[in-house]
This record gives structure tokens, C-alpha cells and sequence, in this order.
């Protein structure tokens, strides 16, 4: 990811590349040939972090405080990945110095997979919408801004509407006497925060539609009818214990099937699997990471052949680099997106550091433990 900073004091800008990591703590660029720091901003000193200008683009400013004075500067940045990066940084939003924005919530219905209506919370926030347990108040899931394709209203249910999700247009159905509200403060924060455009579709859906076309193209046949089915235990947050689920492989994707009724949970595409890893405690648990940075944890008794099908239906849909390992991707330490390789300059930098290892490293200093990223960037001044 290349990224650029820049001051506006009449000199002729210079650029810099750098690694720009956003850390558990806080914000940190490196020299990425030596990996020495070269700036470092704890969470608590940074004011804001924005998009520059309307729309797609690659520039973003940051905006710290100065020492313990009231002062701030703001350093302008340039990335290909801009979309990535601002979704990331925000996701440690309440922890900055001025604002703390939690968004504001709606009540709001969710059309359950078991085509229930279950009373949920949406809380639009400046990186995506969050769905929140009104009685827990834990987050049960996140539809960042970054993967949604845009809105859509169901004309024959009261309030409702439809967010399109994933990249392949899978439907989430919600009802709420908001509706208007919060599809307008999704575009907002959209534009405002990420830098990026959504809309609302010119034609609404029915309720006939929403149900065909839930599952958005992957929604076929080939695609849910099953060639392989193990039964499995499911580890969420979302359920106090483990809950029971059948994963089906079909010719293009994982599929999650409720065992009692047989309907489809989830659906996720081949393609986008990033990894299969197996628990080195426990010999039935195993994840599925994914390269828009969810993470799925299962238990098996039949663990190793379901990942050897798994494994095998992943590469013959096209993915050839999934591969089996033993312990979690490290986002802190990749220098990049899941969802693309590395380029030649940072496989070159790595060779490098094997034969001459850096006096300090990304994982080092604010070093990330959950999922955040560490990126190649481009520095300018």
C-alpha cells in the first residue's frame, strides 16, 4: 500500500515510502527498508482521521494533538487502499482524543434467516453500521461501508429495507419507522469518513424478491446444492455455547445450513477463503479466515477430513494459494491486504531481513494482537 504525507508550508513536497501499522495503541510508521520507527501517535493524540476530497481517491489526512498543549497538525497521506485503511483506523475510534463518535442507534427489526423478526439495534458509525443485541448491547455483527454496494427499500414491508452486502449482492432485510434516517446517515458517514459513494436503488424490491434473491449470485443451484456435508459445532460470540450447524461444500461455496430446518445460515464463496487453520490445543477446532478479514471457528470430530475437502474445493474453484497452517494470520505483520499478494518489494525486504534481521520490527512496538493492519505505504513531505 503506498501512502504519502505532505505539509503545506510552500515547499516542494518530497515523498517517502513507509509502513503505516494501526496498532491495539496506536498509529505507527516505519522506514520500510530499515524498519525503524519514524513517527508514532497513541490513540489518545489523535484527533481524527479523514478522506481528502469527494469520492474515490488516495489521499487521507491525520489529525494529532502536540504535546499536552492544545495545538494539532494534520499530515496528509496517499494510498492505494485508502477505502482499507480509514475502515481499519476507525475501528479504534473511541479511543481518539476529540470526538469519541459512537453514532447514533435505531431500532430497528432484522428478517431472521428462520424468516423470524428478531428486535435488533443499527448503529451507524463513521466506518460501517453495526447490528447490536439491545439487551447484551454487544455488537453481533458489522456491515463496513467499504463492502457495501448500496440500498435498497422493500416496498410491501412496512419500513423496510434491504442492505446489499459482501460483493455479491447479498441481502440483509431490516424494518425500522427510521428508515429514511438511516439510510441517509449511512450515505453521509460513507462519503464523509471512508471517502467512498452509496446509494439508494432508483426501484425498490418486493418481499417476493428480497426471499429469491437473498442470497445475491450466489444463490443458484450449483452453488447451494451440496456435494459434502459434515456436521459441526459452531464458536460465536453471537451464542452463549456452542451451537450446531451443518457446513455443506457445494461446486462454489461453504454454506452453513441450520440442522433442524435445513436452511441456509450463511453463504460464503470459495474465492474468498484465505486461509484454513487448524487449533494446536484442541484437535477438533479448526477457523476459516477469510480475506475481508472475517473469522469462522468450528469444532469437528471429522476435522481433518472435513479441511481436506474444504482445502480441495477451494483450489478447484480457482483459489490455488488457501493453504492448511497451525496457528492465525498475523494481521500486524502482513504488509498488505489479505485479498491481494504482496508485491515484489516487500518480498524483497522480507528476503532481506531473514539474512539481516531489523533492530526493531512492527511487532515490536504497539504491537497489534486483534485484527489490525500493517501496510506499505509511500511518505511525502
Amino acid at each position: 500500500m503506498s501512502q504519502g504525507f505532505q505539509r503545506s508550508r510552500g515547499r516542494a513536497h518530497r515523498r517517502y515510502k513507509r509502513v503505516f501499522s494501526i496498532g491495539s495503541h496506536g498509529i505507527t510508521t516505519y522506514n520500510p527498508t530499515t524498519l525503524e520507527v519514524t513517527n508514532q501517535w497513541p490513540y489518545g493524540d489523535i484527533c481524527g482521521i479523514t478522506p481528502v476530497g469527494k469520492g474515490q481517491g488516495t489521499e487521507f489526512n491525520l489529525t494529532f494533538r502536540k504535546g499536552s498543549g492544545k495545538k494539532s497538525e494534520t499530515l496528509k497521506f496517499s494510498t492505494e487502499h485508502r477505502t482499507e485503511l480509514l475502515t481499519e483506523a476507525l475501528r479504534f475510534r473511541t479511543d481518539f482524543s476529540e470526538g469519541k463518535i459512537t453514532g447514533r442507534r435505531f431500532n430497528c427489526y432484522k428478517h431472521h434467516w428462520s424468516d423470524q423478526r428478531k428486535q435488533v439495534s443499527l448503529e451507524v458509525t463513521p466506518g460501517g453500521i453495526d447490528q447490536i443485541d439491545p439487551h447484551t448491547n454487544r455488537v453481533i455483527s458489522s456491515y463496513d461501508y467499504r463492502s457495501v454496494e448500496g440500498f435498497a427499500e422493500v416496498s410491501d414491508y412496512q419500513g423496510g429495507f434491504c442492505i446489499l452486502y459482501g460483493g455479491f449482492s447479498r441481502l440483509h432485510l431490516y424494518a425500522s419507522e427510521n428508515r429514511d434516517e438511516i439510510i441517509r446517515s449511512a450515505i453521509e458517514h460513507a462519503g464523509n469518513y471512508i471517502g467512498i459513494t452509496l446509494r439508494l436503488r432508483k426501484d425498490p424490491l418486493t418481499f417476493e424478491g428480497f426471499v429469491g434473491e437473498r442470497l445475491g449470485k450466489y444463490g443458484s443451484d450449483e452453488c447451494i446444492t451440496s456435494l459434502a456435508e459434515f456436521v459441526v459445532q459452531k464458536i460465536s460470540p453471537r451464542h452463549m455455547e456452542p451451537i450446531k450447524r451443518i457446513l455443506a461444500l457445494t461446486e462454489t461455496c461453504l454454506v452453513e445450513r441450520d440442522p433442524a430446518s435445513y436452511n441456509i445460515v450463511t453463504v460464503k464463496p470459495f474465492e474468498e477463503v484465505f486461509a484454513l487453520v487448524c487449533d494446536e490445543d484442541n484437535p477438533q477446532v479448526f477457523y476459516v479466515e477469510f480475506i475481508r478479514g472475517q473469522i469462522r471457528k468450528y469444532c469437528s470430530t471429522e476435522r481433518d477430513s472435513l479441511l481436506a475437502s474444504l482445502l480441495d474445493g477451494v483450489r478447484a474453484s480457482g483459489n490455488r494459494d488457501v493453504c492448511v497452517k497451525m496457528a492465525p494470520t498475523r494481521r500486524g505483520q502482513r504488509w498488505g491486504l489479505l485479498s491481494m499478494p504482496v508485491d515484489e518489494e516487500v518480498e524483497s525486504l522480507h528476503l532481506k531481513f531473514l539474512a539481516a534481521p531489523p533492530s526493531e520490527s512492527p511487532s515490536t512496538a504497539l504491537r497489534p494482537p486483534h485484527a489490525s493492519a500493517c501496510l506499505n505505504t509511500l511518505f511525502s513531505r
